[in-house]
């Protein structure tokens, strides 16, 4: 055994060190964003809504990488919150979008730049060039690149 974890100490650290890390990060994102009345995948939404405007429930499903069930019920309580509005496709009426309401833009328009400071304070301990370094390790493993 002891063989075996030497020859993978090095992949168990940073896998462990990437869990906690998440896990760190994720609840200090989940009180940043409590504080809006708001859940983590609901304002997951909202910011892709913002940033891309009307998005198929489908697509808004693979960006976020969730369930499309999870987004159906994440669109029907921001919607109850008159935040979010399905409309149909102007292409293909079987495709369903979501966008913004003029009340979920004026909360995100409200939220964001305070959400931009949290994220930036969250990460401040690393000078530019290592937040440049983690920054480019991490989109190789998220796509298994080698270069």
């Amino acid at each position: 055994m002891a063989k075996l974890l030497s020859k993978h100490k090095n992949a168990l650290e940073i896998w462990n060190n990437l869990t906690k890390a998440y896990y760190m990060l994720r609840k200090a994102q989940v009180k940043f964003i409590s504080k809006y009345k708001l859940t983590v995948p609901q304002f997951g939404v909202l910011e892709v809504l913002m940033h891309s405007g009307p998005t198929s429930l489908k697509n808004i499903s693979r960006m976020l990488m969730v369930t499309g069930a999870n987004i159906t019920c994440v669109v029907d309580n921001l919607e109850k919150e008159n935040l979010v509005q399905r409309v149909h496709s102007n292409n293909d009426r079987r495709i369903i979008n979501a966008e913004l309401t003029s009340r979920g833009r004026e909360k995100m328009e409200s939220i964001f730049p305070d959400y931009l400071n949290h994220i930036s304070e969250a990460v401040s301990f690393l000078p530019d060039e290592e937040q440049k370094l983690l920054n480019k390790i991490l989109q190789k493993i998220k796509t298994g690149d080698e270069a």
